[in-house]
């Protein structure tokens, strides 16, 4: 199956599934992937909009590699490190990034140097990071030489279930400053910036210690498709040509 994140195209088998999962050990449909991958690249125009450097990035948690394709899309000369922890995913990984650095580490306990590092975890929210030994993970990660790091957060899909009641907040805005304030004792960065759909956050932290406003910013229209198959509110625009 060919994906298109704006003009990088992936490779990948498809697992047969009763939930259409699609890839290598991805745990959401493809939806929420594409709605991701359009948030991802909200964040990447903050960055780039007063970070004009060569960055080194590290997703951390590549699987089979969408985030590091809207990283090379957006900075086609940026230094991909692709770390996955699940040894199935990485010919995936070879196939599609074949002159990246790739490698099997266990991000618990493994963070390298580098300017922006991605951890999507599919399940980390305020509840889990001070219950599920989150605290240690964010602690390794902000501790090395990074500028940037961006973290999944699937907080807001439980909102639609009444879940704020949990936090002791009426709006989803006051989730996310809490959830900076929270985290603030345990790292150096902070949140700044967060771009989400109904169902997940992509989170920005920077190197700040002033207490701004978080910026929420909606997700892009960066061009999605699966086989054939344009991704949703794409622009009216030809596929990209290789």
């Amino acid at each position: 199956m060919k994906y298109i994140i704006g003009k990088i195209t992936l490779d990948i088998e498809v697992l047969v599934t009763e939930h259409d999962k699609g890839t290598p050990n991805q745990i959401v449909s493809w939806r929420d992937v594409a709605e991701t991958a359009r948030n991802v690249d909200a964040l990447c125009d903050y960055i780039s909009s007063k970070d004009a450097s060569q960055l080194h990035i590290v997703d951390a948690i590549a699987r089979s590699g969408f985030w590091s394709a809207v990283f090379r899309n957006k900075w086609k000369d940026c230094i991909l490190h692709l770390n996955e922890f699940k040894k199935e995913c990485l010919p995936v990984l070879k196939r599609n990034f074949p002159n990246d650095k790739i490698t099997n580490k266990d991000y618990r306990i493994w963070a390298p140097s580098c300017d922006l590092s991605i951890l999507d975890f599919d399940y980390f929210t305020l509840r889990k990071f001070h219950s599920d030994k989150m605290e240690g993970i964010m602690t390794l990660w902000d501790s090395t030489t990074s500028k940037y790091i961006i973290v999944g957060d699937g907080a807001c899909f439980g909102f639609k279930f009444g879940n704020m009641k949990h936090y002791g907040i009426k709006d989803e805005k006051e989730y996310y400053y809490l959830l900076r304030d929270e985290m603030k004792p345990h790292m150096t960065k902070t949140l700044t910036v967060v771009s989400k759909f109904n169902n997940a956050a992509m989170l920005l932290f920077e190197n700040t210690r002033r207490k701004n406003d978080i910026k929420f910013l909606p997700p892009t229209d960066l061009y999605l498709s699966k086989g054939n198959k344009v991704y949703g509110n794409t622009p009216n625009i030809l596929p990209p040509l290789f």
